[in-house]
């Protein structure tokens, strides 16, 4: 079999144009094309229709809106050709950088890490990698897990434009999502005053959700949001104070969540999301105090052997959920009211932006 052309040319968001041209002394009946995103573990298939033949010209549309990948990672594909007598040959395989085309993106690298910014920036785009760098490092050393591989970010010049990358069904107000299957970031920065802070927070708490994946990856389950969420937030390089406020009055009113209700989201309403973000960093402040970092070491290891949610407590903490529900709540009742300021509902807004992007994600893919 020989093939003369294997093109693939991306018109973001709307389609892939891939082009095959091939000859061979068997008719061809029948062609596969095979793509998988890097790093990710899922192969596509599509099987466009041709008329049978020793010469194969074809130029096939695959609609992305439908079959939705998003920017900033790499494809790799290639052909399969099927015979009449069922052997198949397979064309060389190629790979495609599937970026937004409706902009000019500038590429920095430090060590592992790429950013990729649609703002020409020098000071932006160092800024961004000192961040992740930072955040990636100190993570890493206190809890003793490590990121694999190239970590990816993709910075669009505000949240509008990121948003247009996105999935029609998107949410308004997302700003920032992590997708750690391909150890991607995707932020929307306006660039200017007020810059670095957005920087610091949206990225330090986003590439620490790809950490933690990485340091529980495993078949079977993800850890529960309250532990993926507590720490990420936890940790950010921006402190958010509102996540106090929310607290407190969950506190004094009695209407903090469990941990079962936080294991697997925060919904969307704007009031619940926010508190779960505050309850679920005030967990991780606990079990840090009563079983300091190796006790989250221990924790994030089990979690990796794809157990449950009681079985990694009681393997690493000797604990349960309720059990561990309780003693947070006991402990959280024994501190001094803060008295903070409830925030306004434009910044509860704000504070769901990272989380509406994971939500988001989640349920593109599932």
């Amino acid at each position: 079999m020989h093939v003369a052309d294997l093109g693939a040319a991306v018109t973001f968001p709307d389609r892939i144009v891939f082009t095959l041209e091939a000859e061979s002394t068997a008719p061809i009946v029948r062609v596969e094309l095979r793509y998988r995103p890097v790093p990710g573990r899922i192969t596509f298939v599509a099987r466009p229709s041709i008329v049978p033949g020793t010469h194969l010209a074809l130029r096939y549309e695959r609609d992305m809106r439908v079959n939705y990948l998003p920017p900033g990672i790499d494809i790799v594909y290639r052909w399969r050709l099927f015979f009449a007598d069922g052997s198949w040959s397979e064309s060389p395989e190629r790979t495609l950088a599937y970026f937004d085309d409706r902009y000019r993106w500038t590429q920095r690298t430090r060590g592992s890490i790429e950013v990729y910014s649609a703002v020409d920036d020098s000071r932006f785009i160092e800024a961004a990698l000192t961040v992740t760098d930072e955040a990636v490092t100190t993570f890493s050393e206190r809890f003793a897990v490590s990121l694999e591989g190239p970590l990816r970010i993709l910075l669009y010049p505000s949240p509008e434009a990121l948003r247009s990358a996105l999935p029609a069904h998107s949410e308004e107000w997302i700003g920032g999502i992590a997708i750690p299957e391909y150890r991607l970031v995707l932020a929307g920065i306006v660039p200017g005053p007020g810059a670095q802070q957005e920087l610091a927070r949206i990225l330090s708490h986003e590439v620490l959700h790809l950490v933690i994946a990485q340091a529980t990856d495993n078949p079977f389950r993800a850890p529960p949001t309250w532990l993926d969420e507590g720490l990420a937030t936890l940790y950010q390089a921006v402190e958010d104070p509102r996540l106090d406020a929310a607290l407190e009055r969950a506190r004094g009113e009695g209407t903090l969540p469990s941990l079962r209700a936080l294991s697997s989201g925060f919904g969307t309403d704007p009031e619940r999301a926010l508190l779960g973000y505050a309850a679920s960093r005030s967990v991780v402040q606990f079990i840090l105090l009563t079983y300091g970092e190796d006790g989250v070491q221990r924790l994030l290891a089990t979690y990796r052997e794809g157990m449950t949610d009681d079985e990694a407590l009681s393997r690493s903490l000797g604990t349960t959920v309720d059990e561990l529900d309780r003693a947070w709540k006991q402990w959280l009742s024994d501190q001094p009211a803060t008295h903070a300021r409830p925030p306004s509902a434009g910044v509860v807004l704000l504070a769901l932006t990272e989380l509406i992007g994971i939500l988001a994600f989640a349920m593109w893919y599932r």
